[in-house]
């Protein structure tokens, strides 16, 4: 004696496909993003955010124990103790931060290869805002307590 199953389907349901076809294309659009993210990362690379921190830590320390003269969009003019005034000012179309004397000439180049530079002040508090190659853009808040 034989049993016979009867089976009425015999392929995919078109809701069961639909499900499929879904998640798959949720997955890739998660690829998607994954690639995009990884992209940006190989642009900013680990140089330039410690070349970003150390800039950051020198003005911190020139700034620290410094009288701030005058802060406009591109320079900020200030003395430190027993010294010429100096000026930290954005050079070749704000494409260079400099620290430069006011009266004798001469600069050091503090940060290179940006593409947008503002500086500006509020209060205590001295702002300089950057934008890089790939677009991304970065403040540094340095504090000003003499």
């Amino acid at each position: 004696m034989f049993i016979k199953f009867s089976n009425k389907h015999s392929g995919f349901v078109l809701y069961e496909a639909v499900v499929a076809l879904m998640i798959t294309i949720m997955t890739l659009g998660i690829l998607q993003q994954s690639l995009q993210i990884l992209h940006r990362v190989q642009q900013t690379t680990f140089r330039d955010q410690l070349r970003w921190h150390v800039t950051q830590e020198k003005l911190q320390e020139l700034l620290l124990h410094s009288t701030l003269w005058k802060v406009d969009e591109g320079s900020i003019v200030y003395q430190n103790k027993g010294e010429d005034r100096m000026v930290l000012d954005s050079y070749d179309r704000g494409r260079i931060l400099r620290k430069t004397t006011a009266t004798q000439g001469g600069y050091e180049p503090m940060m290179t290869n940006v593409q947008k530079l503002r500086i500006e002040k509020i209060e205590n508090l001295v702002i300089i805002t950057t934008e890089n190659k790939a677009g991304q853009t970065s403040q540094m808040c340095l504090i000003n307590d003499p």
